[in-house]
């Protein structure tokens, strides 16, 4: 129990040193990760976007009946 205690905040410790030390390099991974979610969201409307369109443009109004 003691053991597992040490070793947590061991892993802590050891964490919390590396991200200090790669802190401008995390800055630059959290920047590109938020403008590609910019993008893929800009996409996703723009396939919203168009799917909607297409569904619009399919509905067709049913064949009137030939008269006899």
């Amino acid at each position: 129990m003691i053991i597992n205690v040490v070793i947590f905040v061991v892993g802590f410790v050891v964490g919390a040193l590396v991200a200090r030390n790669n802190q401008e390099e995390v800055n630059k991974l959290v920047d590109e990760a938020k403008e590609l979610a910019a993008k893929a969201e800009a996409e996703l409307k723009e396939l919203k976007a168009k799917q909607k369109k297409s569904a619009i443009k399919k509905v067709k109004k049913p064949a009137a009946k030939a008269k006899k």
